[in-house]
C-alpha cells in the first residue's frame, strides 16, 4: 500500500489515531502553465513549447478516531486530542514541510505547505471525525531522497548521466563541477539545448588543479582549488558565465530527461561538455537528485 509521512510522522498513524482515506494516496500530475498567442489572419494559435509547470496541489482526507497512541480506545476526549495533534502537524506555517511518499521500494519527497484545512466533520457517538487538508508543492516536482554524484568526460558530447536515469521531470538545482585543465568550456543539456560556458573575454581557462563549480539553482559559479563542492570556498565567477539557449533569460541549465523512441520506460538525461586543452585529469561531474512529475 502507498503511504505518506509528513516531517517524519506517518499520515496513517500506526496506532490508528488517524488514517488517510483510500483514493487520496496517489500523487497528482502537474499541469502546464498555459500561454496562448493568437495572430489575426492565422487559424488557431501559435504553437508554444517549453512551457513550465504549474504548482501542484492536492487534498489529503483523514479519518480521525478516538484511539490513543498506546492502542486503547480513549473515546471522544481522545478524538479531540488526536485532532489537536493532527492540526498541529498540518499547521506549520513558518517553514516548508517534508512530505514523503512511498510505494514499495519507490520513495519520493517534496517540500510542501498545507494551504487549507476543512472544519472537522464529527460523529460524536462513534468518536470519529473527517478532516481534509489541501497540500501545495510550490516547486512542483517530487525528488529522490538521496543525492548522487556522476563523473564523466570534460570533452565529450551526448553523455548519459546514469545516476539521473528514470527521471520524469527536469532537474533544476544540479551542481556541476568541471576539473581542469580545460579552456573555452561549454556544458549543454542535450534535450533542452540550454548551455553554460565561460565568457571568451578575459581568462576562460580552468587550470590543472582548479575546479569550476556551477550552482544551477542559485545561478552562481566559483573557481576553487580544493576538492570541494562549496562555492564559498573559492573565487566567484558568476559574472563571467555565459548562459544561452532556450530559457536562458531566466535560468541556468535544466537537466531534462528524454524518452527513447518507442520506449517510455527508457528515460535518460544527456549532457555534453566541450573544450580544448584537456588531459586525463580533466573531468565533468554532476551532483543532483532525480526529479519526478
Amino acid at each position: 500500500m502507498p503511504s505518506y509521512s509528513l516531517d517524519g510522522v506517518p499520515l496513517d498513524h500506526p496506532a490508528g489515531c488517524w488514517r488517510l482515506k483510500k483514493g487520496t494516496q496517489r500523487r497528482p500530475l502537474p499541469g502546464a502553465r498555459a500561454v496562448r498567442v493568437s495572430v489575426p489572419g492565422r487559424a488557431g494559435e501559435l504553437p508554444i513549447v517549453g512551457l513550465d509547470h504549474e504548482l501542484t496541489s492536492f487534498a489529503l482526507v483523514f479519518t480521525v478516531t478516538g484511539a490513543a497512541p498506546a492502542g486503547v480506545d480513549g473515546g471522544f476526549a481522545q478524538l479531540e486530542t488526536n485532532l489537536e495533534a493532527l492540526s498541529a502537524l498540518l499547521g506549520v506555517r513558518h517553514r516548508l514541510m517534508s512530505l514523503r511518499y512511498q510505494a514499495g521500494p519507490i520513495v519520493r519527497v517534496a517540500d510542501v505547505t498545507v494551504i487549507a484545512s476543512s472544519e472537522p466533520e464529527l460523529w460524536v457517538g462513534a468518536a470519529r471525525a473527517r478532516l481534509t487538508a489541501v497540500v501545495e508543492v510550490p516547486s512542483v516536482y517530487w525528488r529522490e531522497e538521496t543525492t548522487t554524484t556522476w563523473t564523466g568526460s570534460a570533452n565529450t558530447a551526448d553523455q548519459t548521466i546514469t545516476t539521473l536515469a528514470g527521471s520524469t521531470a527536469p532537474i533544476v538545482d544540479s551542481l556541476i563541477r568541471i576539473t581542469g585543465p580545460i579552456s573555452s568550456v561549454t556544458v549543454a543539456d542535450v534535450a533542452s539545448q540550454g548551455k553554460l560556458g565561460l565568457l571568451t573575454s578575459g581568462s576562460n581557462t580552468i587550470a590543472a588543479g582548479e575546479r569550476l563549480i556551477l550552482d544551477c539553482a542559485a545561478q552562481a559559479a566559483a573557481l576553487v582549488t580544493t576538492d570541494t563542492w562549496e562555492l564559498t570556498a573559492g573565487t566567484s565567477k558568476t559574472g563571467v558565465i555565459s548562459v544561452f539557449g532556450p530559457g536562458s533569460a531566466s535560468r541556468w541549465l535544466h537537466l531534462t530527461p528524454a524518452v527513447a523512441v518507442g520506449d517510455p520506460f527508457s528515460r535518460a538525461v544527456l549532457i555534453s561538455c566541450s573544450g580544448s586543452g584537456v588531459t586525463a585529469a580533466s573531468k565533468l561531474e554532476v551532483r543532483a537528485r532525480r526529479a519526478f512529475l
